[in-house]
């Protein structure tokens, strides 16, 4: 464990040049590449976001070789209730999940992390924890939207991006072709 300072809190890791939103990314990007790795599938970036794709993942599952194509998004606030956590999606990603006919089916990965950077993982020589915990979506068939900027979607808590929850979304993408 980090050592406290005089109030009883972890400090703050010293910021060395990364904005915070940058490393939020990447965190969430580490998070998506150990769940891949520990399901046995293969994860990729694409070379270019227009399509608000961030990754996919692929696994060797005959006879389809499902994919699965993730937008990531990470947040330090999440605001909800026990059941649900509401995010203020942009517009332009939640035109490009709500569609239904696409060759790779596409989810919404929302990486929850602490507030304080130094709390989003604890390393000893015996473990490696990442904190806190990603939840997921599907907005296929979600009915279009008005607003101009962001549409608030609901991501439910017990929807968690987990290794099983991955090898069970690939698994049925293998058997029906989507989610």
């Amino acid at each position: 464990r980090r050592a406290k300072d005089a109030k009883g809190k972890v400090p703050l890791l010293p910021e060395l040049g990364t904005p915070l939103t940058d490393r939020q990314e990447k965190f969430a990007d580490a998070f998506v590449l150990a769940i891949a790795a520990i399901a046995g599938c293969a994860a990729g970036k694409p070379a270019s976001d227009n399509d608000s794709i961030d990754w996919t993942v692929s696994c060797r599952i005959q006879p389809r070789h499902p994919k699965l194509d993730i937008q990531m998004k990470s947040t330090a606030n999440a605001m909800g209730d026990d059941t649900q956590i509401r995010y203020a999606l942009k517009r332009k990603n939640y035109d490009d999940l709500i569609l239904t006919d696409v060759a790779v089916p596409r989810i919404l990965v929302l990486v929850l992390v602490p507030e304080n950077v130094a709390d989003w993982h604890h390393l000893s020589p015996e473990e490696l924890v990442i904190r806190h915990c990603a939840h997921w979506v599907s907005l296929s068939g979600s009915a279009a939207s008005d607003n101009r900027l962001t549409v608030t979607v609901t991501v439910p808590r017990a929807n968690l991006f987990t290794v099983e929850g991955l090898c069970s979304m690939t698994q049925t993408i293998n058997e029906r072709g989507t989610l």
